[in-house]
């Protein structure tokens, strides 16, 4: 065993490449910002499709948990866009009339578009649950750091770069175990003063862990079923007929015929001409026609009747009500954790109590 363990030893050898100032830093939390997000997100799809699944099916040692979960976003997206070509298939084969292709082209941008607002109105509304969570309670538990990890060396006698992979997460990924490590005092005791647990807590920390980890509990489970609630939202709003019209203006959209003789930037000149005249003419159109479904929705078509005239307003009404509903929850379960905290004999401001 001896010998294995130092012929082991004298294989391996550790080397450092210089490293970026970036590189230096530890696990750290980031700006609570829509950039923040965005590039995480950004960040966790390219390697969800380029990078993980092949660490993945290569058995490589650094695959792990976390990739693995990461990589639910290819069949969500791919998903997507086969539902996306249900429709517009068949236009491209020519398979149908001059009124049944138009209808299909129709029916099909639409359900394009009802795939784009039901992602965009199930990410967007999960705000809805955070942020007044986040007011009353001081936790919020989409807040986003990165994780820094160290690749380890595949197999005996290979070099170990030590080469730092970052990993894009939210502090409270787990219940039980948050990174406590990344929040400092002042963060526990602001959730103590918000929750009324008082202030100058001798362990803050100790105190509000419990009640934390309940909101991120419930918080979770609101953003869950508030989010399928919006997102159908975003199905209805794609699905009014006020979008006819736009997608008509989008194909009648302007293009840059070029003359016989005209020279290379001429011709990119004029193309630069026609697509900003194209893009600015179609953003005020995409306005108009947004304002135009979301009245649509509300109040119903000029022809409907009915269930379908008011069905509409009851889904946005039953949204609402979901969420509020679910945010009062979240809200009043820790201020009653904390109430029944309070309850206790011991002073928490004191280091002891006389008896």
């Amino acid at each position: 065993m001896i010998e294995s363990i130092n012929r082991t030893q004298s294989h391996l050898s550790f080397y450092s490449k210089k490293k970026k100032e970036k590189d230096l830093e530890e696990s750290h939390l980031m700006d609570d910002n829509l950039v923040s997000r965005l590039g995480q997100g950004t960040q966790k799809t390219m390697s969800a499709f380029i990078d993980y699944p092949y660490k993945g099916l290569t058995g490589d040692i650094n695959s792990n948990f976390y990739e693995f979960l990461t990589m639910g976003i290819i069949p969500y997206l791919t998903g997507s866009a086969m539902f996306m070509l249900v429709f517009n298939v068949l236009n491209l084969g020519k398979c149908l009339g001059a009124r049944d292709a138009k209808s299909s082209s129709t029916m099909g941008k639409k359900m394009a578009l009802g795939v784009i607002m039901y992602g965009l109105f199930k990410t967007l509304s999960k705000e809805l649950i955070t942020k007044p969570i986040k007011h009353a309670t001081g936790v919020n538990i989409d807040m986003p750091y990165q994780n820094k990890l160290y690749k380890l060396p595949k197999g005996i006698g290979e070099a170990s770069d030590i080469e730092v992979q970052w990993q894009q997460r939210t502090v409270f990924d787990s219940k039980e175990f948050f990174r406590k490590d990344l929040l400092d005092r002042e963060y526990y005791d602001n959730v103590a003063k918000k929750l009324g647990l008082g202030e100058n807590l001798n362990d803050s920390i100790s105190e509000t862990t419990p009640i934390i980890q309940n909101i991120v509990a419930t918080s979770n489970t609101a953003k869950s079923i508030s989010s399928y609630c919006w997102a159908a939202v975003g199905v209805g709003f794609a699905m009014q007929k006020a979008w006819d019209n736009f997608f008509d203006k989008v194909s009648g959209r302007k293009h840059y015929i070029a003359s016989k003789n005209e020279t290379f930037f001429n011709k990119l000149k004029g193309k630069g001409k026609v697509f900003a005249e194209n893009s600015l003419k179609l953003t005020k159109e995409l306005v108009k026609t947004s304002l135009s479904a979301s009245k649509q929705l509300w109040t119903g078509d000029v022809l409907d009747k009915g269930f379908a005239k008011h069905s509409g307003k009851g889904l946005i009404g039953f949204s609402s009500l979901v969420t509020i509903g679910l945010i009062t929850n979240s809200i009043a379960k820790a201020k009653n954790m904390a109430k029944n905290n309070n309850l206790k004999s011991i002073d928490n401001t004191k280091e002891s109590i006389e008896i």
